[in-house]
């Protein structure tokens, strides 16, 4: 715990680029500047938000583990902004994430992995509650998974990391995602500062020529790969 408060206060003191300022790629921009701090005050459905409340109140999983009203607005924005593809989801939890990633865009096929099977039913109830696009939640081993999934990721791809907080995983999978993506992508990590090997997940991930764009959120850290991105390292108080 001591180790990431004093992680937060480094990231406060080097944060820049508030609302894009210093940012002048127009594509990096605007994902900055209209994406990650909304001022068109774009909404996540309300019917999404009352489960999210509802869920808060009777799981103490759900207070503890599953990403914040605050995240999952950023999810729910980013899909609706990116418009993938195929949506890809490593550790679905209670369905949080996923929720808010399928309603951002409910056309797009959502594939989400998680390894406890009383989650994934949990996760899979939730889903036929409130998203009605086609999503599947595939419970099992997240690598065993994973592979399956694989094959069927096309070009544009969003997704997000969320399965295992450890190093070895972490850069696995995200290696093999980077490998199947076209030439645009974006992919979210959480928790890149959860211990020691996610932070050293997160510094080796950036540093890949593909990963053009790193964006430090403390608690989410965002990849972009895009080929006219210039590469840089972008930390931001969000």
């Amino acid at each position: 715990m001591a180790r990431r408060i004093f992680k937060y206060i480094e990231h406060l003191f080097y944060w820049k680029h508030r609302k894009g300022h210093g940012i002048h790629s127009p594509y990096l921009f605007e994902f900055v500047n209209q994406v990650l701090f909304n001022p068109r005050k774009t909404q996540v459905p309300e019917s999404i938000l009352k489960e999210h409340l509802r869920l808060r109140s009777d799981s103490s999983f759900v207070r503890r583990s599953s990403v914040s009203g605050k995240y999952g607005a950023l999810l729910y924005r980013i899909s609706r902004w990116f418009r993938p593809e195929m949506i890809l989801e490593l550790g679905t939890g209670m369905g949080i994430s996923t929720m808010y990633l399928s309603s951002g865009s409910p056309e797009t096929p959502l594939h989400s992995i998680e390894r406890d099977m009383e989650r994934a039913r949990e996760a899979a109830q939730l889903i036929c509650r409130c998203c009605p696009g086609p999503v599947s939640i595939h419970w099992g081993e997240m690598g065993e998974k994973l592979e399956d999934i694989l094959p069927l990721v096309p070009g544009r791809l969003l997704a997000f990391v969320d399965g295992n907080h450890h190093y070895d995983p972490t850069v696995d999978y995200v290696r093999k995602l980077l490998d199947k993506a076209g030439e645009e992508a974006v992919i979210i990590m959480d928790d890149i500062y959860w211990s020691a090997g996610m932070q050293g997940a997160w510094k080796e991930i950036i540093s890949w020529p593909e990963v053009r764009v790193s964006m430090d959120l403390f608690h989410m850290g965002i990849l972009l790969v895009r080929g006219d991105l210039n590469k840089r390292k972008i930390k931001i108080k969000f």
